[in-house]
């Protein structure tokens, strides 16, 4: 253990951990309850019904991250600032302006899904069932964007543990139970993601509405405009970025069979594990970059990065070897055919591994002033993602799918790479 505290001391690491080690022990639990309830539904439902699941959860994904306008990023940017943010007292309207414009998108993103739920599922996805899912989505769209937008905010309070339990336990712990729910009860398989989407948006919907408990006058007011300058770019990158990671599952689901999409998403689950520890040392490291960068700290911002880059590093490779030696019993836990996915989960994994080794440069471009030149490079990496997918999918089937996401994810990262060295003059790379 001496020896362990000692190289974590050299590389500065401590203190880091010690900051995102509830997050990231609350999402490593959280996955492990999400495999499981992911193992129940395809042994009891079949990969078919895994297959319609796991579209309507990257419908509800991209929703989330369109409808809810980049709020989510642009209150851990003006929460990181004194003139609305200061020693945990809110110094502005910005929350209760968020929450405003949250509402009435919810309300859009609702009329629009059910208006064109028919046609999404017919005509686009060629699968009728998924229109009783779009359905319920398009009801609940409230809750999910409601979570989105401002479960994040606790990060900027600090409260690392509620932010964790929030976020990653307590809403697979309740999908766990309404996925055993439905099964018990033999309730349409469509009832899983009207859980999926309770599960999230009862914290997310009880959180925001306490926000509002914020005194009616304060010091200083920001417009809805400038809320919405600063988080349109964010809500575009991200939406961009969202496109380029599920392409490929919402083109499967257009182009293969619903078995093919279920074994396809249950190994990008698994090769996406990584993200566990991205996502952890991210929820920490945002709001120090854009506190850092409003007391123009580079130098500052350069020290935390690379040092957030070597603990993502050193987590996640282990991660990915495991994966890659035991592939094929790991998938088997799923069901003798989702086997065949051990392709798929061997190129995933390499290349969110070369994500977790690139550093967090898509944070440090979204909360300095670089956050217009992200969302450009996003579109470039879903453009190419799209049409490597539609290619690569006709030739390799969902190998072709993992090999456009692999490549997708090598130029966005690069591109991001370089230019932080541009404007920064230090690389996010992981370097020894």
């Amino acid at each position: 253990m001496n020896k362990i505290q000692k190289l974590l001391r050299v590389y500065g690491l401590e203190k880091l951990i010690l900051n995102s080690g509830s997050v990231f022990l609350r999402r490593i639990f959280g996955m492990v309850l999400s495999f499981i309830w992911v193992f129940i539904i395809t042994n009891l439902f079949g990969s078919k019904v895994y297959g319609l699941i796991a579209i309507s959860q990257v419908i509800i994904s991209f929703l989330g991250v369109f409808f809810c306008l980049g709020i989510d990023n642009v209150l851990v940017k003006l929460g990181s600032m004194k003139e609305h943010y200061r020693g945990n007292y809110i110094q502005s309207d910005f929350l209760r302006k968020a929450f405003v414009i949250v509402v009435i998108s919810s309300f859009l993103c609702g009329f629009l899904m059910i208006s064109f739920k028919d046609v999404l599922a017919v005509q686009i996805f060629k699968k009728e069932d998924l229109a009783s899912y779009f359905n319920c989505i398009g009801l609940l769209s409230i809750l999910f964007l409601s979570h989105k937008a401002f479960i994040g905010f606790l990060a900027v309070e600090g409260k690392f543990n509620k932010y964790g339990n929030f976020y990653f336990l307590y809403p697979n712990m309740l999908i766990l139970i309404l996925v055993c729910i439905t099964y018990h009860y033999k309730l349409p398989p469509y009832f899983i993601i009207i859980g999926y989407i309770l599960s999230y948006g009862i914290f997310g919907l009880t959180y925001s509405v306490s926000l509002l408990r914020i005194p009616i006058k304060l010091k200083n007011t920001i417009s809805y405009k400038k809320i919405l300058k600063l988080s349109t770019p964010m809500m575009i990158s991200s939406s961009f970025l969202l496109i380029s990671s599920w392409t490929d599952v919402l083109m499967l689901g257009a182009m293969v069979s619903e078995s093919d999409v279920g074994v396809y998403n249950a190994a990008f689950k698994l090769g996406s594990l990584v993200l566990i520890v991205v996502a952890a040392v991210n929820t920490v490291l945002s709001p120090k970059i854009s506190k850092l960068f409003e007391g123009k700290n580079i130098e500052g911002i350069k020290k935390e990065v690379q040092k957030a880059t070597k603990l993502i590093s050193f987590l996640s490779l282990p991660i990915v070897v495991f994966m890659i030696i035991f592939r094929k019993p790991i998938l088997g836990l799923f069901g003798e055919e989702f086997i065949s996915g051990q392709l798929v989960l061997v190129i995933v994994s390499l290349g969110m591994l070369f994500n977790a080794m690139s550093g967090s440069v898509g944070q440090i471009l979204n909360m300095t002033i670089y956050q217009k030149q992200f969302r450009n490079f996003t579109f470039i990496c879903a453009f190419t993602n799209i049409i490597l997918n539609y290619f690569l999918i006709l030739k390799y089937g969902i190998e072709g799918a993992a090999l456009a996401s692999l490549i997708s994810n090598l130029i966005i990262n690069i591109m991001c790479l370089v230019l932080v060295k541009q404007k920064f003059n230090f690389y996010a790379f992981f370097r020894l």
